[in-house]
């Protein structure tokens, strides 16, 4: 019976693209036409960066699985380097929520058009983060349940667009739109791919449990593999269509690329539908996140990497000051980029801000777990692909920190090194305690 209940590789490769795809795409469109429709060639690298992750962490998962995912395997390295994936990747989640939010706020902007300026999208964005961290100290489990319906509802327009959107495309249109960053291609390229890797982000979760699968060291890591390569074409059709449609100035300063693509392809009540569920899709993701994120301090204080009042659980399990802290952060942060944006812009440039940071943030846990699988696996023609997978993995992290621009990068460096800092301090405040200890014996 157990086994009659374990899924083949096809539902297997349904369930990771499923897993993969979600509101990360819904804002895109607007962000990549201010680069061109080359933003093709920085899908493709990012398609293969992301395919290669994949694999890394499927065979991470049926040859060496570890709680705690990325975290683990960095600690693996060493613990000063598990220390800092912890931190990382904690924040390039909280931050990560907060584009969320802007690409809600965004969608609304078709009810409210005043949410395309920086500012009151800023405002609102900030409004969202603390209703739904009150949604989620009174207990809000009940938003992950409609989760799922927001990712169908949210990928209705993504995959018609794709698919239906072709009849509308234009090649000299697409042509006109091929760079339109000012720029040379090279930068543009470059740019776009740390772009294009917000919507893989999560490539690490995305592989399914090994325990519902059968043959699971066979399946796992060919279906996470062609899984992620599924949502990739889906992102690359729709987001191609959508360059061949309209001028990228006009899909620039739009905040509902797929609003607007569904108005087109069925009329203008389509827009306003579309919007709505993409809101809807985006605020109880965020909902759900926002719990995640408390977890994951609690996770790390617990761990001893974080203060202990990020630990601290009610009676009912929540931890309601992590998740009033992390709102605090969130706020601030919300604040310092809107204010960067305030003379000029649109409520897309907070988002392309924020992702870009949640994207920086993730590199050095991905880069590690690729170092990992090769300490784990070996340098040796016995296992090439590993090998190969983790070299891919790695280069494409090494690009994605050139696509940076220099303040993003400079902050990520900064805040890398401090991490270390604290870990130092950290080990102090051990040793002390250990030799303490150890005197009282």
């Amino acid at each position: 019976m157990a086994s009659a209940k374990k899924i083949g590789l096809i539902a297997c490769t349904g369930v990771v693209a499923g897993n993969m795809m979600g509101s990360g795409i819904a804002l895109l469109p607007a962000n990549l036409a201010s680069l061109g429709s080359i933003a093709i060639i920085g899908w493709i690298v990012a398609l293969i960066g992301a395919i290669s992750l994949a694999y890394v962490y499927a065979r991470l998962a049926t040859k060496n699985p570890q709680e705690g995912g990325p975290i683990a395997y960095a600690g693996e390295i060493g613990p000063a380097f598990g220390f800092q994936t912890g931190v990382l990747y904690y924040h390039a989640n909280w931050i990560g929520n907060l584009a969320i939010g802007i690409t809600a706020v965004s969608y609304l902007s078709t009810f409210f058009p005043m949410f395309n300026s920086p500012i009151p999208a800023g405002i609102a964005c900030i409004a969202i983060v603390w209703i739904f961290t009150f949604v989620n100290m009174l207990g809000g489990a009940w938003v992950s349940r409609l989760t799922t319906i927001g990712l169908v509802l949210v990928l209705i327009p993504v995959i018609g667009t794709g698919i239906a959107g072709w009849y509308w495309f234009d090649m000299g249109t697409y042509q006109a739109n091929w760079n339109t960053s000012g720029g040379t291609d090279y930068h543009a390229v470059i740019k776009s791919i740390l772009l294009c890797l917000w919507a893989f982000i999560g490539v690490e979760s995305a592989a399914v449990s090994t325990g519902m699968v059968e043959n699971p060291k066979r399946n796992v890591p060919i279906a996470t593999m062609l899984g992620t390569f599924l949502a990739g074409i889906v992102y690359i059709a729709a987001t191609q269509v959508i360059a061949g449609m309209y001028p990228a100035s006009q899909m620039a300063a739009s905040g509902a690329p797929f609003a607007v693509s569904a108005s087109t392809m069925v009329g203008s009540w389509a827009g306003p539908v579309v919007s709505a569920f993409t809101a809807f899709a985006c605020l109880t993701s965020l909902g759900s996140w926002m719990m995640l994120v408390g977890q994951a301090g609690a996770r790390a204080a617990h761990d001893g990497n974080f203060p202990k009042v990020y630990g601290e659980m009610d009676k009912d399990g929540i931890p309601r000051k992590g998740l009033f802290l992390a709102a605090i952060k969130m706020t601030v942060l919300m604040i310092l980029i809107t204010v960067m944006n305030a003379s000029g812009g649109k409520a897309s440039d907070l988002f392309g801000e924020l992702t870009g940071i949640a994207v920086l943030l993730t590199m050095l846990p991905y880069f590690y777990s690729c170092i990992d699988l090769i300490r784990f696996d070996g340098a040796n023609l016995k296992n090439i692909l590993s090998l190969i997978a983790s070299v891919l993995g790695c280069v494409f992290c090494f690009i994605a920190l050139m696509g940076a621009n220099s303040f993003e990068l400079a902050g990520t460096f900064i805040i890398s090194l401090i991490i270390l800092m604290f870990y130092s301090r950290k080990m102090g405040r051990d040793k002390e305690a250990s030799a303490t200890t150890g005197g009282q014996s």
